[in-house]
């Protein structure tokens, strides 16, 4: 009974967390810019003209409840096993008062946890290319070649716990505020419905200047759901940039996006 309990208990939270966050902006996302404004937009739109037909954005929303159902399972797994559970694998590093470590840090600990995830998501990643990983598991996630805001947790039930393991293991190696933790946690949210939105919101300054290009702007991860092999960064640009991983005409259509939204806002 009390092993069901948690269960639901862990599941329950999981789908709290979807319901307030999650699917609150994938719907709004989805409702600017591929519903009310599409037409007024359309020079924001990375591929001229969408790809995606309407069944396949249904059954990624059906993906995205499986995605839920298994990162809830997948929680209640890591508690009550591997986190200070009965295998002790990994431990909860999170701590009470900020003056224990200080505002420095834990301004610092929140780009911690998102270079680390990065790296995480980098290989992970990669993995997931592998030609049996990619037609068992990760293909599911690929059904969007141009992606939309619901592709965003469109994944296989493993895709999503090995995804999930990469926060555990985040959590327990750097000591962590729980307000951190909140403030990584919406970081990556908004990121990742950003780079599948599929359109480019960054201004041409952002994606240009030295100071903030090493951050993936839409289109780069938009060229990887196009291309598929290439471009697997979530976050920052660093390691598909170390790995020779970006496509080489990455910077061009970036350019090219970029100047069909100045030239339409001229107007």
């Amino acid at each position: 009974m009390e092993f069901l309990q948690g269960l639901q208990k862990s599941i329950y939270e999981t789908f709290v967390y979807a319901f307030t966050a999650y699917f609150r902006y994938a719907i709004l996302g989805f409702l600017i810019f591929w519903i009310a404004f599409k037409d007024r937009l359309v020079h924001f739109r990375i591929q001229p003209r969408p790809r995606t037909k309407s069944q396949v954005i249904f059954r990624e929303i059906g993906y995205n409840f499986l995605t839920f159902f298994a990162i809830g399972i997948s929680s209640w797994i890591v508690d009550t096993t591997l986190l200070n559970g009965r295998y002790g694998l990994f431990y909860n590093n999170s701590y009470k008062y900020i003056s224990d470590y200080g505002w420095i840090y834990f301004i610092l600990s929140v780009f911690l946890l998102l270079v680390f995830e990065d790296t995480y998501f980098y290989w992970a990643h990669r993995f997931l290319h592998l030609p049996k990983v990619y037609n068992r598991i990760h293909k599911i996630h690929h059904y969007s070649v141009d992606p939309n805001p619901f592709t965003t947790y469109s994944f296989h039930p493993l895709e999503a716990a090995i995804l999930f393991f990469g926060q555990v293991l985040a959590t327990s190696i750097i000591p962590v505020h729980d307000l951190a933790v909140s403030i990584w946690l919406l970081l990556t949210l908004l990121n990742s419905i950003i780079i599948h939105l599929g359109y480019e919101i960054y201004p041409r300054w952002f994606t240009q200047s030295w100071l903030t290009n090493w951050k993936t702007p839409s289109t780069h991860h938009n060229m990887h759901h196009e291309k598929f092999h290439g471009n697997y960064g979530l976050i920052f640009t660093w390691w598909d940039k170390l790995m020779r991983t970006e496509f080489s005409d990455y910077q061009a259509k970036l350019e090219f996006v970029q100047k069909r939204k100045i030239t339409f806002l001229s107007f």
